[in-house]
């Protein structure tokens, strides 16, 4: 009978979650076959993304491609297959407001519109600036990262309360309690602008 600290795959274990532990580990092959194994889904969450955005700068193998290369630079390690497609999630939806803010400066440095819809749990709520939302989210980042990281999880890429506390190890009700916050913070710093 296998003890409580056996590290040997669960039959649940996924071949993501197997690769996932062999690039954490520094073996250098689970990049490969990692990325081959996680290619079709992160296109699809890169397609779901980019649906969000009324003026596509960006094809979906591009937006898979930038994302990965943000992950391989991070050097992070991944516990579980849900924890790398949420900071796949976050690393594309960051990529896309960089694109926004790019198009607000223009060529000339000068403003033009920009298009990025957020996709907030209340569609009434898209910020009319993106770039001062933008601006807003990396504030509340330096100022309380995990309140930010909440925000990300649940009104940016979709994530359900439970799966944003089990993402972050964290209870429910902080995510909850978190999530409250950062919008009044957010809210009141757009309200600034």
């Amino acid at each position: 009978m296998p003890s409580a600290r056996d590290n040997s795959p669960s039959p649940k274990s996924t071949p993501i979650t197997a690769l996932l532990d062999a690039w954490n580990n520094g073996r250098p092959e689970a990049r490969n076959a990692l990325a081959e194994e996680v290619y079709a889904e992160l296109r699809q969450l890169a397609a779901q993304h980019l649906a969000r955005e009324r003026q596509q700068a960006l094809q979906t193998t591009e937006l898979v491609h930038e994302a990965w290369l943000r992950l391989e630079r991070e050097g992070l390690h991944f516990p579980s297959r849900r924890h790398f497609f949420a900071f796949a999630a976050l690393q594309m939806q960051r990529l896309l407001l960089d694109l926004a803010r790019s198009r607000l400066r223009g060529d000339q440095g000068e403003p033009v519109s920009a298009t990025l819809a957020v996709n907030l749990a209340d569609a009434n709520e898209q910020p009319a600036d993106i770039a001062g939302f933008a601006n807003a989210l990396e504030q509340l980042t330096r100022f309380d990262e995990r309140k930010s990281q909440v925000f990300a999880l649940t009104e940016l890429t979709g994530f359900s309360i439970a799966e944003t506390a089990e993402i972050l190890s964290i209870s429910p009700a902080t995510v909850q309690r978190d999530l409250r916050f950062s919008k009044v913070w957010l809210a009141t710093r757009l309200e600034a602008v």
